[in-house]
């Protein structure tokens, strides 16, 4: 059998069928082979992060991921105890999902404020995929393959091939073949990424690093029980920590009813296969308690790895095959959507003809570094938590062990608020340095994980705000919008239209007279890229031909702008007012 298509996708996790979806909105053929037959039945991630959740809100389903997890009035919070049924030592509050809800329009995530219309949510990574499968079907344009397996990858410089084989659900290889023929290809196909290995790109990073908890290997046991509430004896929570000297283990609420996630740390050299999980679950808990095993997952903690390249000619790599985490801050999951949706413009852009294949270069710049930022940032989550050497007496009943704990726990409030309260790290994205965003005179501000600062300089994403009860990103194009602070349509406004209607770009206009607004965003006109980072602001006297030029990486038609030097840095003079 033979396909050809724009985009070949390798691998249907988040990052693939994201991919995909940013495709097919846009009406750009992609075929997505994935192994499984079947969506995930084990889980993976835990948590969707406020970005990925507005980009999720961007595509429009953003309330039935909300739908998904635990139930409405289930707390989302994360407590550490010396054995899950025995004392608390330190308890982080979440609000749950109703709550979250509720508190949405006022950014009120607890003990920090977070300015967004859709704060993070704590669901399951297989019950997010179903969804996400669901979305592709929307677009006539997504050719979403599953049970296919690519075994090679051929790359030309007008083209590139994809080989694979049929698989069945059982994962075995059958006699049907395939020949993918596509313009690009993307591996969002994991950390065995046959894609990046095809380019002959490597990691770099740490691979491994030893310690009490992530770090070394794993194993997750996925089970039910509907006794092991009553045995917790305490409020209800979305993760609980046991942090004893005889069984560490992390316990996830899967469903908030009787489905649950175990995880612990193996001795050095130790098989899998060879664990009893049974007994390290009852000395995790502290009791024994009626529990059915569902599935039981080995896999590895304390990488830190990042690939040197995220592109080789017409082959990109998105998600696991660019970047390798420890689970720690649920920043794997995350950044692999936020990858795909970095590409996902700028390869429409190219293919569907008003931007330059030079913009696809600005992948790498932009997404590279926020990968080695995002990387580092869990890498000393896990370390916080996961070095911390515990007594044997922890649990005594003595003044001495009392000590300890309350030492303990004001500690573990320490990283929990450092892993879990992180508006900073999740809506601080900038891509200052990037060939595509005009470059402002001014330092950037600091990017403190915990706390976010409000900012409309040019690779920022662009702050959130109420128009009239609505959401400001529910009012922005699918493309490109041209914000303008202004009561109503303006000459200069009109020129950008003329300009990007000549270039054949898509550009949205959008007027808006929010004084409150305009002052966060420091301009009368603020160009917003589709993947709502800010591309440039400014005022009256700019060249809407040179600037548009410049982020879509070509050069300016119809004689709108002269001379390559557009196409470099622009330097903006800075505006009325710095955010």
């Amino acid at each position: 059998m033979q396909k050809t298509t724009d985009v070949a996708i390798v691998g249907g996790g988040p990052a693939g069928l994201m991919l995909a979806i940013e495709l097919g909105c846009r009406g750009v053929a992609c075929v997505v082979l994935e192994e499984d037959v079947g969506a995930p039945d084990f889980p993976k991630a835990n948590a969707t992060s406020a970005r990925t959740m507005e980009h999720y809100r961007r595509r429009g389903f953003a309330n039935e991921v909300r739908q998904l997890g635990l139930a409405p009035d289930h707390p989302q919070d994360v407590v550490y105890c010396t054995t899950l049924s025995g004392r608390e030592l330190t308890r982080f509050s979440i609000p749950s999902r109703q709550q979250t809800i509720d508190r949405s329009a006022f950014g009120d995530y607890g003990e920090e404020l977070w300015p967004t219309p859709e704060l993070p949510h704590r669901v399951q990574q297989m019950l997010i995929e179903p969804l996400l499968r669901q979305q592709t079907e929307k677009y006539r344009s997504i050719d979403l393959m599953c049970g296919w397996r690519a075994h090679s990858v051929d790359l030309g410089a007008d083209d590139v091939n994809v080989n694979a084989h049929g698989v069945n659900a059982a994962g075995e290889k059958t006699d049907v073949q395939l020949l993918l023929q596509a313009k690009y290809v993307v591996g969002c196909d994991g950390p065995r990424s046959l894609v990046r290995k095809s380019c002959g790109i490597r990691y770099s990073g740490q691979s491994e690093e030893e310690g009490d908890f992530f770090g070394g290997q794993m194993l997750s046991v996925f089970f039910t029980s509907r006794t092991l509430y009553d045995v917790l004896g305490k409020k209800k929570a979305w993760m609980y920590w046991a942090m004893n000297a005889v069984q560490r283990g992390m316990l996830i609420s899967i469903d908030g009813a009787d489905k649950f996630l175990f995880a612990m740390q193996l001795k050095a050299g130790q098989a899998p296969e060879t664990v009893d999980y049974r007994a390290a679950l009852y000395a995790a808990v502290g009791a024994e308690f009626d529990f059915d095993l569902i599935a039981k997952a080995p896999w590895q903690a304390g990488f830190t790895l990042v690939a040197d390249h995220f592109a080789k000619g017409r082959a990109f790599i998105a998600g696991d095959a660019a970047h390798l985490f420890t689970p720690t801050g649920g920043m794997g999951y995350n950044t692999s959507v936020d990858d795909a949706v970095n590409l996902g413009w700028k390869l429409a852009a190219v293919i569907n003809g008003w931007a330059d294949e030079k913009l696809l270069a600005s992948y790498e710049a932009e997404r590279k570094p926020i990968a080695e930022r995002n990387t580092t940032f869990a890498r000393g989550r896990a370390d916080s938590v996961g070095l911390m050497k515990l007594p044997a007496t922890l649990d005594d009943d003595t003044p001495q062990a009392a000590e300890i704990r309350q030492a303990l726990g004001a500690a573990l409030a320490t990283h929990v608020r450092s892993e879990f309260n992180i508006p900073g790290l999740q809506l601080g994205l900038r891509y200052e340095g990037s060939p595509i965003v005009a470059r402002e005179a001014g330092a950037p501000h600091a990017d403190e994980p915990t706390v976010y600062i409000a900012s409309a300089r040019p690779g920022a994403r662009a702050p959130h705000g109420w128009v009239n009860g609505t959401s400001l990103y529910d009012l922005l194009g699918r493309d490109f919008t041209l914000l303008c602070f202004a009561d109503e349509p303006q000459r200069g406004a009109a020129n950008w239209q003329a300009v990007a209607q000549a270039m054949g770009m898509p550009l949205d206009v959008l007027y808006v007279s929010s004084r409150e607004l305009q002052a966060l965003y420091g301009a009368r006109y603020v160009l917003i890229r589709p993947d709502h980072h800010v591309a440039w602001r400014g005022d009256e006297d700019a060249d809407p031909g040179a600037l548009l030029a410049m982020v879509c990486a070509r050069q300016p038609q119809n004689g709108l702008a002269s001379g390559p030097a557009l196409l470099d840095w622009l330097i903006i003079k800075p505006v009325a007012q710095q955010i």
